[in-house]
């Protein structure tokens, strides 16, 4: 166009104050494509908006929309208006794309072209910086529609609109690298505080089986020690009294087998997470008072064996907790373990009908935190919820079973290694 009329300086004018305020590309684009209708009538709409290295796209519609708008971003080497945004093409102008071989090619997105019936068509490019960022697209049902003067008009749009959409998504960009970051920082610094309450947790412990084998342990073998010194003095025991020496015996075996297995659990390693869980169940309730009946269902089809060594340990040890927790504190009659997967999650839950354990606070100290941190170690998802409305709890464990990016190397960490964040307590 040789010159511009005062009529588009006014309605340019108007686009701009319409992009004035928003903060998003998507709100920004519809509040213009009002006024980009008074310069140019359309019966559709929308921005193609290139990614930052160039191979994908995202679409911004307005008016109706079409599949075009359903996926967060599609390959440019499908766009119909490709040539455009690589910069092939300084625009496309078509008075029937339904027919414009320029439109359709093998692997083309070309389907709402033709659901919505888009006969005329304008494509400019967007710039800022001097590259292009994206194409403003205008269509209409009716053929023969736009002229060479509506592509000039469009282009003056694009313009205006190009520099301030990339603005608004190098914020949004920068927001959710923000965002991401202090999310990661947030995780390590859970992971750093749950890690040390964890290995305070494990220091009782420790001095907690140091009383057990000098109150316990210690204390029978002295006693045994005593009672073999007596008949070894006498020259001559009885048989009642090697009877009762063996037992003692059979006693402080058994009491070292316990605490081992408390250290690191053989049942697991020979047999599988299914029946560790099913032996710590029934070792969990076989003194309770009233009785507590315990069931363990498994549909998982034997899942748990595909899962790493660390990760099994680190799941069976919050199953444990959460079978302790039931019984030490919530009074059950019933304890039930399911075990179950899908193609890509392995999950356990723990339901009890006892008194329920309310709100659950992850950062606390004790049991529960260690269950959490454990979790985080590991990449797993814990959470606590009523198990009905007359109370009780059901505690779930998912994990993936196939590796995360960010989860813990079973192998790159000994918090995950099990050497003794994950396996000692």
């Amino acid at each position: 166009m040789s010159e511009v009329s005062p009529q588009l300086i006014d309605r340019l004018l108007a686009i701009s104050r319409a992009l004035a305020g928003h903060i998003d590309p998507g709100s920004a684009f519809r509040a213009t494509a009002i006024e980009i209708g008074t310069l140019i009538p359309h019966d559709h709409i929308d921005l193609a908006v290139l990614s930052l290295d160039g191979r994908m796209h995202a679409c911004y519609e307005a008016g109706f929309h079409t599949s075009w708008s359903d996926l967060a971003q599609h390959p440019v080497e499908g766009s119909p208006i490709r040539r455009v945004l690589w910069g092939e093409m300084p625009y496309l102008l078509t008075d029937n794309a339904l027919v414009d071989d320029r439109f359709h090619f093998e692997g083309a997105f070309d389907g709402p072209i033709f659901a919505a019936k888009l006969r005329s068509r304008i494509i400019v490019p967007l710039r800022a910086r001097g590259s292009v960022i994206g194409a403003l697209n205008i269509s209409r049902h009716k053929a023969g529609c736009y002229t060479q003067d509506d592509v000039d008009i469009a282009q003056q749009c694009a313009d205006l609109i190009g520099p301030y959409i990339f603005a608004l998504i190098q914020t949004e960009e920068a927001r959710r690298a923000m965002l991401a970051e202090s999310e990661a920082r947030n995780r390590a610094e859970l992971l750093r505080v749950g890690a040390s309450q964890l290995t305070a947790g494990m220091e009782r412990e420790r001095r907690r089986m140091a009383m057990d084998l000098h109150d316990q342990t210690l204390a029978d073998l002295a006693r045994i020690a005593r009672q073999v010194s007596a008949f070894r003095s006498r020259g001559v025991a009885r048989t009642a009294q090697l009877a009762d020496l063996e037992q003692e015996v059979a006693g402080c075996l058994a009491e070292l087998r316990h605490i081992v297995d408390d250290m690191r659990p053989s049942v697991l390693e020979l047999f599988g997470l299914r029946d560790a869980v099913e032996a710590h169940l029934n070792r969990s309730v076989a003194r309770a008072k009233p009785p507590i009946a315990v069931r363990i269902a498994d549909s998982s089809d034997g899942s748990a064996d595909s899962l790493s060594e660390t990760l099994r340990t680190a799941l069976y040890r919050i199953v444990q907790e959460a079978i302790n927790n039931a019984v030490r504190h919530a009074e059950p009659s019933r304890i039930e373990v399911q075990l179950a997967s899908t193609p890509g999650t392995f999950s356990v839950t723990v339901t009890d009908d006892g008194h329920g354990c309310g709100a659950v606070d992850p950062a606390a100290q004790g049991g529960i935190g260690h269950m959490h941190t454990r979790a985080a170690l590991v990449g797993a998802r814990l959470h606590f919820e009523p198990a009905s409305r007359k109370g009780g709890t059901r505690v779930v464990i998912e994990i993936d079973r196939e590796p995360t990016a960010g989860r813990i190397s079973a192998r790159g960490d000994a918090a995950a290694e099990g050497q003794p964040v994950a396996e000692a307590v």
